[in-house]
């Protein structure tokens, strides 16, 4: 390595600490006070429990005592938690006045991820429960350079998991102890295992993961063709996945009798007391996003069709994946932002062929990953009012909506640099 190239990485880790210090610092002295006050001391909330607690409950309350984890006296349970009572409400009342139910509206089996932790004391779990997402994100950053076949020097790996972590998404996932941030683990993994043959592995954590299937489903779409394209040697792969997922499935039954029918029930009231919607139909509209995002779809499976015989170690292969990852955060009902975890692979994608980006682009990409410490700073040096309602604090989220757009845009390009026809004779 050149003392330049040191100087460089070392500049990168210096702007990766200071990330990480800037957004840390500002989500514990502003983002998170003004969340208490507009959420606990104005009385919309009793408490702010996180996106762990309904499942904590619903998996301690079936596997210790038996219930029901879509049931009502588990619902009542987990709201008197959040609200103080339980909620009763009509959906044909304004929008503004339906509130989130905080039900469980899991698919049953995610209990078995939460058995080892249903008898420890759910704010001990509440403390222990990011540095161990947290360790996974770190972990997918490195399972992805893995799959890429990607070794850079520690310093600039450091540097590059620094500015992850310290992302308005990752750091929103490790706030709500999302178990998104799982599911993106267990994806890189499975694609890990792919890479190195191991199929049926792949399989059974590809089945694990459907504990979130809204993040899932296009990527086994993908998986699916790709192990048709060669079945004597991929069918591994698909016996993995049916074989756990059944296994699940069944589990499941034995512990809540017919509980799929709950578990789409409780996700049609989902949709009505926490409506979502995904980042095209939010700027389209509901026709024209609804109608662009079949459109899309069907396009991405033709394309996927076409590349179903391409090896695992093909960068073709990881191309295709990473289309699937960018389509799933633009046009599934995936709004909210740490569901732009399954970026990764596309981002690393792009710092690792930072040389075929053009000047515009690594401004573009420059100023999307700046912006969130640039204005978190300036909040930090002006310090605003955080009793207050104003969204201010909200401002290093912004432009949080452009990063899968950009993401589209560079996997298009790098396609279009990577044809025969872009290639000069």
């Amino acid at each position: 390595m050149t003392v330049n190239s040191t100087s460089k990485n070392l500049l990168w880790l210096a702007l990766g600490v200071a990330a990480f210090v800037v957004s840390w610092t500002y989500m514990h002295r502003v983002l998170l006070p003004w969340e208490h006050y507009v959420n606990v001391t104005r009385g919309k909330v009793k408490s702010q429990m996180g996106d762990l607690y309904p499942r904590w409950v619903g998996a301690r309350e079936l596997l210790l005592h038996g219930k029901n984890p879509y049931g009502e006296e588990v619902s009542h349970e987990i709201q008197i938690a959040f609200y103080g009572h339980p909620i009763t409400q009509s959906y044909d009342q304004p929008a503004s006045e339906i509130v989130d139910e905080q039900r469980f509206v899991y698919p049953v089996y995610v209990v078995f991820l939460l058995a080892p932790a249903v008898h420890t004391d759910f704010d001990k779990l509440q403390r222990w429960a990011p540095l161990l997402l947290g360790a996974l994100v770190v972990a997918s950053v490195w399972l992805w350079m893995g799959v890429l076949r990607w070794k850079p020097t520690f310093l600039l790996t450091t540097a590059i998991v620094l500015f992850v972590v310290s992302s308005p998404q990752i750091a929103q996932g490790l706030r709500l102890r999302q178990f998104g941030l799982l599911v993106a683990f267990l994806l890189a993994l499975a694609v890990w295992c792919v890479v190195r043959g191991r199929h049926f592995l792949a399989g059974v954590l590809l089945a694990i993961a459907t504990i979130k299937p809204q993040m899932v489903s296009l990527c086994l779409i993908w998986f699916l063709i790709w192990s048709v394209g060669g079945w004597r040697k991929k069918w591994p792969l698909s016996a993995g996945f049916c074989i756990s997922l059944g296994a699940l499935t069944a589990a499941g039954a034995w512990l809540v009798p017919g509980w799929p029918k709950y578990f789409f029930e409780g996700l049609e009231a989902y949709r009505k007391y926490f409506p979502t919607t995904s980042i095209l139909r939010l700027i389209l509209g509901n026709w024209i996003g609804g109608g662009l995002s079949l459109a899309l779809v069907g396009g991405l499976l033709i394309y996927a069709w076409s590349k179903r015989r391409i090896g695992a170690d093909s960068p073709e292969f990881l191309q295709v994946l990473a289309w699937f990852f960018v389509a799933t955060t633009l046009l599934m009902p995936l709004l909210t932002p740490y569901n732009q975890v399954l970026l990764l692979l596309p981002i690393l994608m792009l710092i690792r062929e930072w040389s075929i980006a053009s000047r515009w682009e690594r401004f573009v990409f420059a100023a999307l990953v700046s912006w969130p410490t640039l204005v978190s700073f300036v909040l930090l040096v002006h310090s605003p009012e955080t009793q207050s309602i104003n969204r201010t604090p909200l401002l290093p989220s912004t432009l949080l909506l452009l990063f899968p757009f950009f993401s589209a845009w560079f996997l298009f390009r790098r396609r279009v640099l990577s044809s025969p026809l872009a290639v000069s004779p």
